[in-house]
Order: C-alpha cells, then sequence, then structure tokens
C-alpha cells in the first residue's frame, strides 16, 4: 500500500492553491483513507489516519463548535482536516485555529473550484496503490472498481465489474440477504442459472465499522492473493457507494427536518420562499393542518417517531423528532376534523409512551389555514402542552383551554390572592392530611352530584357526604349558589396552574 503524509496532499494537482492555517506540527500524520462531513456526529463515521473533507455546513449556524470538533477528530486520531471555503463559512474562527496548533492538528483550507470527488480519488490512486496483484490489469480494474463508486454507480456495476475480473459469479446482498447486484463470469455461457443461496466465499461489507452487506463469489477453488486484494477493493468501493447513500438520505431527512423546523417556528423564510420549498418535498400546506407537540420524559428516537406517526396519524402527516420531544405537522380528517384530529394524536400519543416506557404528553394547536399558520399552530401546541403537563392532563386541545390561558394572563400574585381566598382553607386541610378534598371539590363541582362523584372518587357515599359537610364548614359557602360555584370552580383551576402547596390527588 502507498504511504502518503499530509504534507504531500499539497503537492497534488487537484489541491493546488490550498493553504495551511495551523496545527503545521502535524503535517507528518500518515494518511490511510478519505472522508467527507455531512452530518455534525461525524466522529462515528471515521478512522483513524483518514483526512476529513468538509464545506462545514452542518456547523454554519454556530461556528463556535468548530474548535471543538477540531479536539474530537484530534482525539479520533485523524490526520487533518480540508475545509472547503466560500460557499456557506468564509473563515475558521480563532479559537479553532488555536486548539489546531496546540494539538498539531493541521486544518487546511481551499477554494470552492475544489471538488471532493476528485480529491478522494487522487488520494486513493496513492493509498491503496498496491491492491492489484498484476500491475496492469488490477490497477485498471481497481480504478474502475473505485471509479463506479465516485462516480454514482451501483452495487450491479460493481459485482459485474468484479466478475469480469475473476471469471466467477458475485452478487452484493444487504444484512437481511437481499440481493442487491449481481455479475456473470465472461466466460459463462448465455442464459446458464446460477443460485446465490449458498456461495463458496463471502466477504463483509463494512460502513464505519458497521456491516452493511456481503460481496458473495462463488468458486470451487479458493480465491488468490491477487483476487483477494481485488475483492477486498470491491468491497471498499460498496462500502464507498452505501455510505455515500446513507450520507445522502440522512442529508435529505436533515434538510427537510429544517425546513420543517422553519415552517413551524416562524423563521426568516417569506410565504414564497416557504411554499416553493415546501413544494419541492411534495408538502401541499395550502390546505388546513394543526401542529401537535408531544413530549416524554426521554428521547423520542426519530425511527420511533416516525413508525408510530405512520400507523395512528393520518395519511400526509409529518413527523420528526427533537430529542425527548416530538413534532408533527397533521391533516384534520373526517366530518368532525376536530374530534377525529384528537383521536389520532392520542393515538399517536399512547404508542409513543409505550415506546418509551413512560408518560407522554401531548397538545393540539389551532388549525392552519396555510403556510403561514404553521408558526401560530406550533406556538399554541407549546403553550397547550404546558398546560396539560401542569394539570396532569395526557392530550389538550388548544381550544379547550380558554379559561386556563385566560388565568395565565393574569398577575401570578392576583392569581395566588385569588386561590388564598376562596379554597385556603381547603389547601391548608389537605397539607395536614385531613382528606383529600380539594379533589372531592373539583370532582363534585364537575359532577354536579355527589353520589356521581363518589362513583368517580371510588369512595363510598358517606364518605363523600362527611367530605361536603367539612368542605361547607372550612369554607363558610353555600354550594347551591351559582356566583360560590364559578368561584370555586375558577380558583381550583388556577390552583393547578401556579405553585400551590396542595398537590393534585
Amino acid at each position: 500500500m502507498g504511504v502518503l503524509h499530509v504534507e504531500e496532499l499539497l503537492s497534488l494537482p487537484v489541491l493546488r492553491g490550498a493553504r495551511v492555517l495551523a496545527g503545521h506540527r502535524g503535517l507528518d500524520h500518515e494518511v490511510t483513507n478519505v472522508n467527507v462531513m455531512e452530518v455534525p456526529d461525524i466522529e462515528a463515521y471515521v478512522h483513524p489516519g483518514e483526512v476529513l473533507l468538509t464545506t462545514l455546513y452542518p456547523l454554519r449556524d454556530d461556528l463556535s463548535k468548530v474548535a471543538e470538533l477540531v479536539r474530537r477528530l484530534h482525539a479520533a486520531s485523524l490526520s487533518a482536516l480540508v475545509v472547503r471555503v466560500g460557499r456557506y463559512v468564509d473563515h475558521i474562527p480563532a479559537a479553532a485555529l488555536h486548539a489546531a496548533d496546540e494539538l498539531g492538528f493541521p486544518i487546511i483550507v481551499v477554494d470552492t473550484h475544489i471538488a471532493f470527488n476528485d480529491v478522494i480519488s487522487a488520494v486513493l490512486a496513492i493509498v491503496l496503490a498496491d491492491y492489484g496483484p498484476e500491475p496492469g490489469r488490477a490497477e485498471t480494474i481497481r480504478e474502475r472498481l473505485t471509479a463506479v463508486a465516485l462516480t454514482g454507480g451501483g452495487l450491479a456495476e460493481i459485482a459485474r465489474t468484479l466478475a469480469g475480473a475473476l471469471d466467477r459469479h458475485v452478487s452484493v446482498v444487504d444484512t437481511g440477504g437481499v440481493t442487491l447486484g449481481t455479475g456473470r463470469p465472461p466466460t459463462e455461457p448465455a442464459g446458464a442459472a446460477w443460485s446465490v443461496t449458498d456461495p463458496s466465499w463471502a466477504f463483509p461489507i463494512t460502513v464505519a465499522g458497521t456491516e452493511r452487506g456481503r460481496l458473495l463469489v462463488d468458486g470451487n477453488t479458493e480465491p488468490t492473493l491477487g483476487q483477494r486484494r481485488l475483492i477486498r477493493q470491491a468491497c471498499f468501493a460498496a462500502g464507498m457507494h452505501i455510505a455515500q447513500a446513507l450520507a445522502s438520505i440522512e442529508l435529505d431527512r436533515r434538510m427537510r427536518v429544517l425546513l420543517l423546523e422553519e415552517a413551524v417556528t416562524g423563521s426568516s423564510l417569506d410565504h414564497g420562499q416557504l411554499t416553493e420549498r415546501s413544494r419541492l418535498f411534495g408538502w401541499d400546506f395550502t390546505v388546513p393542518h394543526a401542529v401537535v407537540l408531544a413530549r416524554a420524559a426521554r428521547e423520542l428516537p426519530d425511527t420511533d417517531v416516525a413508525r408510530t406517526a405512520a400507523a395512528a396519524l393520518p395519511p400526509g402527516s409529518l413527523a420528526w423528532s427533537r430529542g425527548i420531544e416530538a413534532v408533527a405537522i397533521v391533516p384534520p380528517t373526517g366530518v368532525d376534523q376536530v374530534g377525529e384530529l384528537a383521536a389520532r394524536a392520542d393515538r399517536w400519543r399512547a404508542a409513543l409512551a409505550s415506546v418509551a416506557r413512560c408518560d407522554v404528553h401531548a397538545a393540539i394547536g389551532t388549525i392552519a389555514g396555510d403556510a403561514d399558520g404553521l408558526a401560530a399552530s406550533h406556538h399554541s401546541a407549546r403553550e397547550s402542552l404546558a398546560i396539560g403537563e401542569v394539570t396532569a392532563r395526557p392530550l389538550v386541545r388548544h381550544d379547550e383551554l380558554l379559561l386556563e390561558r385566560i388565568l395565565l394572563s393574569v398577575d401570578p400574585t392576583r392569581l395566588r390572592e385569588l386561590v388564598n381566598d376562596q379554597i385556603g382553607p381547603l389547601i391548608e386541610a389537605d397539607r395536614t392530611g385531613s382528606g383529600a378534598l380539594c379533589e372531592t371539590l373539583e370532582t363534585y363541582l364537575g359532577t354536579g352530584n355527589a353520589a356521581a362523584a363518589a362513583r368517580q372518587l371510588y369512595i363510598h357515599y358517606n364518605t363523600m357526604k362527611h367530605r361536603m359537610v367539612r368542605i361547607v364548614e372550612l369554607l363558610d359557602v353555600d354550594l347551591h349558589d351559582p356566583r360560590t360555584r364559578l368561584s370555586l370552580a375558577v380558583a381550583l383551576a388556577a390552583r393547578a396552574l401556579t405553585s400551590s402547596p396542595c398537590s393534585r390527588g
């Protein structure tokens, strides 16, 4: 295998004009491979000795994180960082350059005209120089296999190229055994049958240390050393192709989520930009939608959020994860749009709670008539979710929380005054363990009937009567008076929204 050092990268024609900004002490680092940064958590996808190529797109909104990235890459034993400036970032922060100098980790900048594929091809031509058993033909095959991956060729083309080189049947399969591409030896008669169910030789295809598939080779004799080198190169090319596909999928997903976040948080995008970009992704926000927001006590992975949304929410819904939060943009369906939306949202909330193994609260925002209304729907869902959590309601709708929203708009001092004036004695009695009087009164006012309230509280009717007598004595009120009942109900609702010493139940 050819040896290439970081300093020698600067002599490659493809990197003409590259400049070392910091970390000169590390220019003697040996280069074993090249990688491209498409995601912020790149450490999971790199190996020691690699040179990382990046535009810093994932960090473009917070360049203060570049210094931290430099330290993480150095800790992972990478050889250098090559940054293409001018498109997404126009400079490298001073803190990152200082860290690079301190660690002896080279930071090299190149101009926007540099194509990463050209850099990858040039570097691999050196570090993989001895993969062919015979200098001529094997080198040509090696270059072709690498070119297939770099130019977007598929796994089928890699299999056909290797089959032609080995004069053996070749197949590429995924980890589940599904065939992704096959190749036949050039000497095989046309129409001959071959099955890959029981291949003679299998070689793993790995991406970032994880097996993503296998390369299957037929034959009665073990592949020679030279053939194994070509097989290894084919596995590398297949891994590169799969890595590019995965990166493309992940980038597409992140771009979708970024646009959705911009839509629901009311970013700087104007109406025309939001509508145009949404259409490019196949989303029609000209019809009514509502934002549903869910929150758990632990992280909600993207896969779980997407899977549960697909099963519980109406077709056309868009859902994504924010860590412990999940967001969905949902088109109401059915004759009873709001009722059907609530039923679907509650099924989604329950499904998330099941996979997260913890309580999940959810809230439905206002109905947005177009893309511009999504930000208001999201804001109302967040406001409602806070109310639902503090009042211990698993699912709430913004249109049903007018009383709570009015109370929250009142000065907190006045709100506490109302609570203490109306139900202060009950709060104190509950605090000293005299009975669940707050809950009893709230249930009674909600049902309007002592017998129904007793059944709902799972207590004997005589216990209910005793508690009601106690409540009347402590408050000195007439529970038959409509104004009194209203004042007490409002005070109980206010108590649930404040830091009252009386806990619910």
